[in-house]
């Protein structure tokens, strides 16, 4: 690499403090993600022929992108999580397996800065005195650091030791306090982050041997034949195993499913209780019991096995046990329909169905694993790759402003959570501004519906706190900086001008009638 690269650190920690710091996130994610692809691109750490490099890349850049239009956390998180996978893929070019990212991201937060220090320290030659200072920088005041680190720790841990080290902590902490006094606290870890983020990206190495899974095994199975041992009953007695688990498995499920299709699907009647048992338990034992089952498939063919010569019935036995754990996500699925239905829409019950398409993508590999021989590598790229895909495609929409759009929508059919709903992210408040007839409505049917309406938000409390958080935001609006703008802001501030700033003073009044 070139030496210029050795200021890039320095300059990312330049342009990211500015950009983060007091704002919130908006156009500057964006920004920060357009220069950091470029200099990955122009200093040649990132290729556009690398497959998981262009993957995350593009994740990158596609989230950042959303983040500018929404100021979403779901498009945010996307790119938090594009990003350090970015990061492991930059530093391990060969990755195969997108897991591994993370292990090859960890491992150049340590390696990152050393190979930053050494070569700013093989910089001119030897009798150079730039040369010299960082030489002596990484050989000494480095590991001076991460031994007061340690110092400290210990300190803490143990009177004994801090007490035999005069108390080194206290004098540090004090000595930190005193620098905090000139130098903005924010502003220091912002650019120290910065800084380690430049040096993650353009100076990570990762090492092969590290890898959490392996990467050598490719996505079609080999058949490994092993030396006779005396025995040939041993693939037949587990082949038998299979089909009797198997068998006892599809039975078990398939009251179970029974069962799901007569009371959830078809006769589904609700008693009027709060349905905590019948989805947040039940969804996730239900959840828990489809992953165990495809553990049980893989489990079963891990080995040879998958070319035994009456291995078909195992096959179609597996698939009728993977189709019927199929019906039995669809069966959650109908379970939260049912919740939204009487309790209306909420995050977790929209993850909820963002995670039963990615069950159901991963019983659909299990199932071709099965028919076409391949590696368990296979389902790990597959899956873990449809999953992202998954998060960054979560971050295209505005789910707080759908939550509330769907819910006004649904005031009088459904419980309306008022302590939830007055809390929702700020691009809402157009769509929460209800008059005197909607939240009458609402007020009805939460008493005569739901008898802990009381231990929430009346209509009346949260009519307030909606006007208060407008005004606010229309006072607010016009001091943001113009990096933590996003389009979604632009959109509601001009929406609540609109609005007159009480639609009614005696509304109050006629709600407490």
């Amino acid at each position: 690499m070139k030496k210029s690269a050795l200021l890039l650190p320095v300059l990312i920690s330049l342009v990211f403090t500015p950009l983060f710091y007091r704002q919130q996130a908006g156009l500057n994610v964006l920004l920060f993600n357009l220069l950091l692809l470029a200099l990955l691109v122009g200093f040649k750490r990132l290729s556009l022929h690398n497959r998981m490099q262009t993957i995350f890349g593009s994740g990158a850049l596609l989230s950042a992108a959303m983040t500018a239009v929404f100021g979403e956390s779901a498009a945010l998180f996307a790119n938090v999580l594009s990003l350090i996978l970015l990061a492991g893929a930059v530093s391990y070019p060969a990755m195969v397996v997108p897991l591994n990212g993370f292990i090859a991201a960890g491992i150049s937060l340590l390696t990152g800065p050393i190979t930053w220090l050494k070569q700013l320290g093989s910089l001119g030659n030897e009798r150079s005195k730039t040369a010299g200072f960082f030489r002596l920088l990484t050989l000494i005041v480095v590991p001076l650091i991460v031994l007061i680190v340690f110092i400290m720790i210990y300190s803490a841990a143990s009177p004994f030791f801090q007490k035999f080290t005069g108390n080194i902590a206290m004098w540090f902490s004090e000595w930190i306090n005193r620098l905090f006094e000139w130098i903005n606290p924010a502003i220091f870890f912002l650019s120290l982050a910065g800084l380690l983020l430049g040096m993650i990206f353009f100076f990570g190495k990762h090492f092969s041997r590290l890898t959490l899974f392996n990467e050598d095994r490719g996505e079609v199975l080999v058949r490994h034949r092993k030396p006779f041992s005396g025995r040939n009953t041993a693939l037949k007695t587990e082949f038998r195993s299979g089909v009797i688990l198997l068998v006892l498995l599809n039975l078990a499920l398939g009251v179970m499913n029974v069962l799901d299709l007569i009371h959830v699907w078809v006769n589904f009647e609700w008693d009027g209780g709060y349905l905590k048992q019948f989805v947040h338990e039940g969804t996730w034992l239900l959840i828990w019991s489809i992953l165990i089952s495809i553990a049980i498939v893989l489990w079963l063919f891990r080995g040879n096995l998958n070319f035994y010569s009456r291995h078909r019935i195992l096959v179609i036995l597996s698939g009728i046990w993977l189709a019927q754990n199929a019906f039995l996500a669809l069966s959650v699925a109908v379970r939260n329909m049912w919740y939204i239905h009487y309790f209306n829409l909420a995050f977790k019950r929209i993850w909820v169905f963002v995670f039963l398409i990615v069950v159901l993508y991963g019983l659909y590999t299990v199932t071709v694993k099965l028919r076409r021989r391949r590696t368990f590598q296979y389902l790990l790229i597959r899956n873990t790759l449809f999953a992202f895909a998954m998060i960054v495609l979560t971050g295209f929409f505005n789910w707080d402003a759908i939550i509330a759009r769907y819910n006004v929508k649904h005031a009088g059919q459904a419980f309306f959570h008022t302590d939830f709903m007055m809390y929702l992210d700020s691009s809402t408040l157009p769509y929460l501004h209800l008059d005197t007839a909607i939240l009458r409505k609402i007020d009805s049917v939460n008493k005569s519906g739901f008898p802990d309406h009381r231990y929430y938000a009346s209509v009346q409390i949260f009519q307030k706190h909606i006007r208060e958080r407008s005004r606010n935001f229309k006072k607010g609006y016009p001091r943001l900086d113009w990096v933590a703008l996003n389009i979604s802001d632009v959109i509601t501030y001009r929406k609540l001008s609109r609005l007159p700033e009480a639609a009614d003073p005696d509304q109050d009044a006629k709600l407490k009638k």
